[in-house]
């Protein structure tokens, strides 16, 4: 029997869950918070950091928003029913001054589900999308009863006659004067009961009725050409009289067989100008009440919370004014409609090409370019490139639209079964925009898709399990597909997701599921794509904690940091994870790695004397086993374990006066990476990176390698079919004598004895030390007797 020898060239293929011996031969059975990077390898993954404690009580189903609003400024906004709160990331609590009523827009029985939130500039727009938007009622000006009597020309010895309500008054001219003809027919009709003339110009009067309808028409003795009067519409534009009532306001048809070129005029006296108006009495507002909430980031640095109803607050003796949802000012019902949401619900909330964009339904509205409040038309007589945009989604199958995400400078649109993409021009304009459709996948509306570069990862239900696809543009530029990238994994990601967050600079995505069991894990993938070439597709997962106690609610991604709020036994807390490669420690040359991680700086200390006991008092409840290790710039040597007496509450014990050391206090959390059952492969590896194993005959595998940098410490464990464990470990020590000293990290092969057939063999390589590992590749060496020779 030969001595076969076969290499794992690398860590980083993730978890597999398809029949080992198809999977690729650097894809593992299990491997939980580990991190896998093509550059540096497995690695165990960073610790999570303390920040600051949020609140006291529970913050179950909160609906939580990151503003990421410079590199100086992020915030994490937390709403609950009817309760907001804003903190910064360094965890200090903000002031907000509230608007009257404001708060009764977050009302929610599940805030989570039911908000939504989106940041542009100083400005986070709140949705609540169980709320039906409305008008508030508030109509234009009501239609006065009001006609203008104009001379247009003056022809003598002419009978000129105006007819009032049924009643008909005459004037027979003696001149060519518009004036002298006016004023004559003005005397004629006198004071009828509840009128009122007044003289306009030189050739126009007035006729205006306190109540009651108003039927005006005008006659002359020059086939009806020298008249006129003025009421509630023209034909065209020029037949306007050069003056008018002030504020009358006068329809201009404009083609006999529309209605849609109709448009309304003004006459406003201070100017003299006939201008563009609304219909009268019509509803022009939209009720504030109904629309999303403002949360502004205040010139103090605090917040105010407001309906955008163009109220006004103070700072510091300078007034500032609250944008205002803009009202209808031109047209009416059929020139100038009301925005498709109206009366229904507004299901999410986006930014694109300059417009703040709502969808309702199997509409997609956007808002004037440059004017984020603004949804009604400007003008009805033109049509603008900065105009609203309002348009349907049309498709054979009921497509109520659910997620908007920007995608290969387009808008890449979700139902709960279609994509559709909305396009336009250089400049998005109502005439050049469309909307087509792309694909037809199935997605999870609980989990709003998020992207990164020119992909777009969203999630679809697998029963009591969810997939996720990745979508992107195919190398032709035109075929848009959305991969299942769970395909390997079809019951590794639990149902109930509800958030993906991502670093597209370090190509990881993160998932969070709310399902009962899961709650303190996140599911991770990563990706590596060259040259159009997919050379890495990994999942794994972290553990934050003991699920008995912790729930994490909410993860964002601000640069390389994760961001993390999560649900402890005594309260909510911020923390975050440092995802950037090659971390370490400050004034040092490897990461400690304990979750909940704080230094001494962050700490109280008091050394009793008669015990000679330190005790440390932690700002936080103990929640699983902890770990005390000395850092660098201090007395006590770096890395060294200081062995705790005692933990209860929020302190712990320590023997010996430990008030002059720098240390790292955390909770132990535990790497693991299980590697796949081993089998013979033949010939080279295919492009994707697969070769054909063989399963028959009989393979015995004498010894296990990894091979390893910087590291300092991991366990090795053998578990063959009927046998007990073997634990093999590698141990990292500390050089040097007295108080000096640091980690000795190290690179090079670990060798480990298996002794044991393929077959139901379970290799595995953990750490639940603080010190760091990292794993290159892995080879094993053994036995192989074909069939054909054992028998």
């Amino acid at each position: 029997m030969p001595l076969i020898t076969r290499s794992i060239p690398n860590l980083v293929g993730g978890v597999s869950q398809q029949p080992e011996i198809l999977r690729l031969e650097n894809q593992a059975t299990e491997q939980i918070n580990g991190l896998s990077n093509v550059v540096e390898g497995l690695k165990k993954r960073a610790p999570t950091e303390h920040i600051a404690k949020l609140s006291s009580s529970s913050l179950t189903n909160a609906f939580i928003h990151t503003i990421n609003r410079d590199t100086s400024e992020r915030y994490v906004v937390i709403i609950t029913n009817g309760a907001i709160s804003v903190y910064t990331i360094t965890g200090t609590q903000k002031t907000i001054v509230y608007q009257t009523n404001a708060l009764n827009y977050l009302t929610s029985t599940n805030p989570r589900r039911d908000f939504r939130a989106l940041t542009v500039n100083d400005y986070t727009y709140i949705l609540n999308t169980t709320k039906t938007v409305a008008m508030d009622g508030t109509t234009s000006t009501a239609k006065i009863e009001q006609a203008i009597y104009t001379v247009l020309q003056g022809v003598n010895n002419t009978n000129y006659s105006i007819t009032i309500d049924g009643s008909t008054y005459s004037f027979s001219s003696s001149n060519t004067s518009t004036e002298s003809i006016r004023d004559g027919l003005f005397s004629a009709v006198g004071s009828p009961g509840g009128i009122t003339l007044n003289k306009i110009g030189n050739s126009s009067f007035s006729i205006v009725k306190a109540s009651g309808s108003l039927t005006v028409s005008a006659s002359d003795g020059y086939g009806d050409q020298a008249s006129q009067v003025i009421k509630d519409q023209v034909q065209n534009f020029s037949d306007l009289p050069a003056k008018g009532i002030d504020g009358m306001v006068v329809e201009v048809k404009g083609d006999a067989s529309n209605s849609f070129d109709n448009y309304y005029v003004k006459f406003v006296a201070s100017t003299e100008v006939w201008e563009e108006t609304v219909a009268p009495g019509i509803e022009v507002k939209l009720d504030a009440d109904t629309m999303p909430l403002l949360l502004i980031r205040t010139a103090d640095s605090n917040f105010r919370l407001t309906q955008a109803d163009g109220s006004s607050y103070t700072i510091s003796a300078t007034n500032y004014d609250v944008p205002e949802w803009g009202e209808r000012v031109v047209g009416d019902e059929d020139s100038s409609p009301k925005p498709s949401f109206v009366g229904t619900n507004i299901k999410d909330m986006f930014f694109h090409r300059n417009r703040l964009g709502f969808l309702s339904d199997e509409n997609v509205v956007l808002s004037r370019s440059g004017e984020f409040f603004e949804f009604f038309n400007e003008t009805v007589t033109d049509s603008l490139d900065t105009d609203i945009i309002d348009i349907n989604v049309s498709h054979t199958k009921v497509s109520l639209l659910k997620h908007a995400v920007a995608f290969d400078e387009k808008l890449l649109l979700f139902s709960d079964q279609t994509q559709f993409i909305l396009s336009g021009g250089a400049s998005l304009t109502p005439n050049n925009v469309s909307v087509t459709v792309t694909t037809e996948y199935e997605n999870t509306a609980n989990v709003k898709p998020v992207g990164s570069g020119s992909n777009v990862f969203f999630a679809f239900d697998k029963g009591q399990f969810t997939g996720v696809r990745e979508m992107y543009v195919e190398s032709d530029g035109e075929t848009n597909t959305g991969e299942d990238i769970t395909a390997n994994v079809p019951k590794y990601i639990p149902s109930d997701m509800f958030k993906f967050s991502n670093a597209s600079n370090e190509n990881i995505l993160v998932c969070l599921s709310s399902k009962a069991g899961f709650l303190n894990s996140l599911y991770i993938y990563q990706w590596f794509v060259s040259d159009s070439r997919r050379l890495q597709s990994s999942w794994h997962k972290w553990t934050i904690g003991n699920s008995s106690n912790t729930t994490i609610l909410n993860v964002d991604f601000v640069g390389t940091d994760l961001f993390l709020i999560i649900n402890r036994s005594d309260g909510v807390y911020l923390e975050k994870i440092d995802c950037a490669p090659a971390s370490v420690d400050a004034s040092a040359t490897y990461l400690t790695h304990l979750d909940r991680k704080i230094s001494n700086a962050n700490v109280t200390e008091s050394y009793n004397a008669g015990t000679n006991q330190t005790t440390i008092t932690l700002p936080y409840t103990v929640d699983s086993t902890m770990k005390l290790v000395g850092r660098s710039g201090g007395v006590n040597k770096a890395g060294r374990d200081i062995t705790i007496v005692s933990q209860s509450g929020t302190s712990l014990v320590v023997s010996g006066d430990i008030t002059s050391f720098d240390y790292f206090i955390g909770e132990q959390y535990e790497f693991e990476y299980t590697f796949s059952q081993q089998y013979l492969a033949l010939g080279q590896a295919s492009s994707s990176g697969s070769r054909t194993r063989i399963r028959e005959g009989r393979l015995q595998i004498r010894n296990w390698t990894v091979s390893y940098n910087d590291t300092g410490y991991f366990q090795a464990t053998v578990t063959p079919i009927g046998r007990d464990d073997s634990v093999t470990t590698f141990t990292g020590t500390i050089l040097g004598t007295g108080l000096t000293g640091t980690v000795n990290l190290e690179d090079g092969d670990f060798t480990f004895s298996v002794q044991s057939r393929n077959e139901n063999l379970i290799i595995k390589i953990s750490n639940d030390s603080h010190l760091p590992s990292n794993f290159v590749n892995a080879e094993w060496e053994g036995y192989y007797v074909s069939q054909a020779n054992s028998n």
